[in-house]
């Protein structure tokens, strides 16, 4: 689908400016346009299709790349936050077994509390983060 933007200014002497835009989402050129390229240098279009898929080999590898970093580093936060809550809960397993029932409630106690509460503010981060709460905050402005 290709959008089409023209534009024409004129100023108070007469002199005219024309701008014409048009974008499209497709992975190459309209067939108007290539046609046109064809009129000028037939190997023209051979090359806008050559880099085309050029362009568009690199950027799957790139989108693939990013994704697996953002996957990496979710599954990380992941692993390292259930590190951390095991150790908490165990050391205050092990201050209770050693003896020290108070220390080791208290740190049992505010563990599952980090716990909870980084799991309940991620949830409202997402939900803040979310197209419809953006729409909400700009209005409020």
């Amino acid at each position: 689908m290709a959008n089409h933007t023209q534009l024409r200014a004129v100023n108070n002497e007469g002199d005219t400016v024309d701008l014409q835009h048009t974008s499209t989402d497709s992975p190459i050129l309209p067939a108007s346009n290539l046609e046109q390229l064809h009129r000028l240098d037939p190997s023209l279009v051979q090359f806008v299709v050559e880099q085309t898929k050029l362009e568009a080999e690199h950027r799957r590898a790139t989108q693939k790349k990013t994704n697996s970093y953002i996957f990496i580093e979710r599954i990380s936060g992941v692993v390292a936050g259930a590190v951390v809550a095991i150790f908490g809960l165990g050391a205050g397993a092990f201050a209770i077994i050693k003896g020290h029932d108070w220390a080791g409630a208290a740190l049992c106690g505010v563990t599952l509390v980090t716990i909870v509460t980084v799991l309940v503010t991620k949830k409202n981060n997402q939900k803040e983060d979310s197209p419809k709460a953006s729409t909400r905050r700009a209005r409020k402005k």
